[in-house]
């Protein structure tokens, strides 16, 4: 068997939280090794794993500053990087997007995709995955500047994004819970991490 490729999980939210985490381990584990850390004690944007997953969060952008440690990773990682819910809403932020809150959702929603992306690979022109959330990042010029748009929704405009000039990705939806979806991402992350030329 080949062996795995290495992930470093960085776990995003006000105190570390094992229950939530546990998602995300169960979700990567059978493509990759893991080693996760609370995002307080990220202390370098240096990273030596192949790839980088960040989670949710309860974080909300409009009350709760993203941390300087992570903005200074988004803008300097040349790694592959995958960044969910709140991790999406702070990667855009981070490139100058604007978040925006609404309405709470949480329910499996239809994501249509709009444009090809590895990230995306086998998943159709659309599939099932799971939203909770309350901040959306909003697809004006600044947003475009630096990512391309490459799945949507009926409750969310920008569920997929894809950095321009570096191996980063937002996804809204939680792949971790998202069963058939989420399995395909995460071998879809792996075949990226083992040959990033592919993108």
């Amino acid at each position: 068997m080949e062996n795995k490729s290495s992930l470093l999980l960085i776990e995003a939210h006000p105190e570390p939280s094992p229950a939530d985490l546990q998602y995300y381990i169960d979700w990567l584990s059978p493509q990759f090794e893991i080693n996760n850390v609370y995002i307080k004690d990220l202390n370098s944007t240096e990273v030596s794993q192949d790839c980088i997953v960040v989670t949710g969060s309860k974080w909300q952008l409009a009350k709760d500053p993203v941390p300087e440690n992570l903005i200074r990773l988004f803008r300097e990682t040349q790694k592959p990087l995958l960044a969910i819910c709140w991790g999406h809403q702070a990667l855009a932020a981070a490139w100058g997007a604007k978040v925006v809150k609404k309405t709470f959702i949480e329910k499996d929603e239809t994501i249509r995709v709009e444009e090809a992306d590895k990230m995306l690979d086998y998943l159709g022109l659309f599939f099932m995955a799971w939203e909770s959330h309350y901040e959306h990042v909003v697809a004006d010029g600044k947003l475009k500047r630096n990512f391309h748009l490459r799945a949507y929704s009926d409750s969310c405009k920008v569920e997929v994004i894809r950095h321009k000039e570096r191996p980063l990705w937002g996804v809204q939806f939680h792949p971790e819970r998202s069963k058939i979806a989420g399995r395909q991402i995460a071998i879809n992350l792996a075949r990226i991490a083992r040959n990033p030329s592919i993108i």
